[in-house]
């Protein structure tokens, strides 16, 4: 098993900043790879890279290999010039770094594709390796694979985080991007304030969406909707980091006369609600800084349209079953642009119709209120063949390899599986795995060695078998559990 290889990639990938928007060196090294080892590449203005391999048989299906090149950058050390993982190391069978997101969301998943390629000894089926870019951000990367160059049957996408379950559905979604305009005027208060709710859990929008995590935004809002009408005007207001997380935080500049009616109005509210929240959100709290005076505030009928608009607009599970969860918001980011205010929500559902209906009312409000509403970075769920072969060709073989069965589950979450799937319609059938990741897009960010091992020793037979034979049948059961 080609484990050392795996583990040089992964380093040599390491020493290559790429994050989202910012993948050509990285397009630059995939290229260079692919050449030396004497495979046909592909590389477009996205700088996604597709490298092709030949099989050792004519008749045996072609398979997609696909991982995404860029990764989330975090660092506890806000000086760093390069933005790549620093200290790698491995303690207690797991690597992570001094500091810094690891990026084995998805490094790990490109490293074992390389490995991949380079590895003569096994009898692979012909082999299609779809590098995308701007995964992390809009999925732009996988949005732009064409299919004039991608004509496998089957995608082996190697972006989940636990090994031992196969992701085989995943959700659609859209984002809303909401302008509401701004007009000012003069404050007749005497002091500006600074309002700051910090220590929300945040979290993955989708993989996390059904927890008891509280939105700062919301809290945000629903604090200065408490305030007399007349005892503030408003500055400013922005909160959340990412499209694709839960806001950690949210501020409001605000202007006041008297800073004790303030905190009295602070303690009431969190007095009167933690209960709400106090038992997943111990470190949420509202802080208060003084700041020098600024003069110009928001007119009263913007303040009001503001809120109004949050209060009202979409977040959290939205729809769900007994078993699943299908259709969710979250309001994700609010930022003042100086004219105008912009909002982006992410919405995502197992179905469009749900999300498609949704982005309507949303621009109905917005329209009511004076803004506008656009949608943007929309990508399709992703749904299996209820017989799918290559389900249990995996199934079977992970059974076979572990004296185990694997969890087969569906994720309330966008992979980019379904979007190349649209694009390529070879691609008839898909399985998302990896191996176990944890507190990944943090600068705890972990990567199980072992789990490693298991992953890449479970596809280099799973090719093997689909190398067997052009149908792909087996005589066994779908054998496994299944989560939804």
């Amino acid at each position: 098993m080609n484990t050392e290889s795996i583990f040089h990639y992964f380093n040599e990938i390491s020493k290559i900043s790429r994050v989202s928007f910012e993948e050509k060196e990285i397009a630059d090294y995939l290229v260079y790879k692919g050449e030396k080892m004497g495979l046909e590449v592909f590389r477009d203005k996205e700088n996604n890279v597709i490298i092709k391999k030949p099989g050792n048989r004519q008749d045996s299906p072609i398979v997609v290999l696909q991982a995404h090149t860029d990764m989330v950058w975090d660092s506890k050390n806000e000086n760093m010039l390069e933005k790549i993982p620093y200290q790698i190391h491995v303690e207690d069978g797991k690597m992570r770094t001094n500091g810094t997101t690891l990026g084995a969301d998805d490094g790990i998943g490109v490293a074992m594709i390389l490995a991949l390629l380079e590895n003569d000894k096994n009898e692979y089926p012909a082999l299609e390796a779809v590098f995308t870019s701007n995964e992390e951000e809009t999925m732009g990367g996988a949005m732009s694979v064409r299919k004039e160059n991608v004509s496998g049957k089957y995608m082996i996408n190697l972006d989940s985080e636990k090994e031992g379950v196969f992701t085989i559905e995943a959700a659609g979604g859209i984002s809303s991007l909401c302008k509401l305009p701004l007009k000012k005027k003069h404050s007749v208060k005497n002091k500006t304030v600074k309002v700051m709710v910090t220590g929300c859990g945040g979290g993955h929008s989708g993989l996390e969406i059904g927890k008891k995590h509280e939105n700062a935004i919301s809290i945000m809002t629903r604090f200065l909707q408490t305030l007399p009408n007349d005892s503030y005007e408003l500055n400013s207001l922005e909160g959340g980091s990412r499209s694709n997380a839960i806001p950690e935080w949210a501020t409001a500049v605000i202007n006041i006369d008297d800073d004790k009616l303030l905190e009295k109005e602070i303690f009431s509210f969190i007095e009167n609600r933690q209960t709400e929240w106090w038992d997943e959100e111990k470190e949420l709290s509202i802080k208060t800084e003084e700041l020098e005076y600024n003069s110009i505030v928001y007119e009263d009928v913007c303040r009001e349209r503001l809120l109004l608009l949050l209060e009202n607009l979409p977040h959290g599970v939205r729809k769900r079953t007994e078993d699943f969860l299908c259709s969710s918001a979250n309001l994700a980011m609010v930022r003042d642009n100086g004219n105008y205010i912009s909002i982006e929500l992410t919405l995502r559902s197992s179905y469009e119709s749900w999300y498609q209906d949704e982005v309507k009312k949303i621009r109905r409000l917005l329209r009511h209120l004076g803004g506008e509403a656009v949608y943007k970075d929309e990508y399709p769920a992703w749904i299996n063949k209820k017989d799918s072969q290559l389900i249990k060709i995996f199934l079977e073989t992970y059974g076979d390899l572990y004296g185990e069965e694997a969890v087969c589950e569906k994720v309330h979450a966008g992979l980019e599986c379904g979007i190349i799937m649209r694009n390529c319609p070879s691609i008839k059938e898909t399985i998302s795995i990896g191996p176990t990741i944890l507190n990944a897009h943090t600068i705890s960010e972990t990567l199980d060695i072992e789990s490693v091992k298991k992953v890449y020793a479970l596809l280099e037979k799973a090719l093997e078998r689909i190398n067997t034979s052009e149908k792909c049948l087996l005589t066994s059961n779908m054998k496994g559990v299944y989560n939804e």
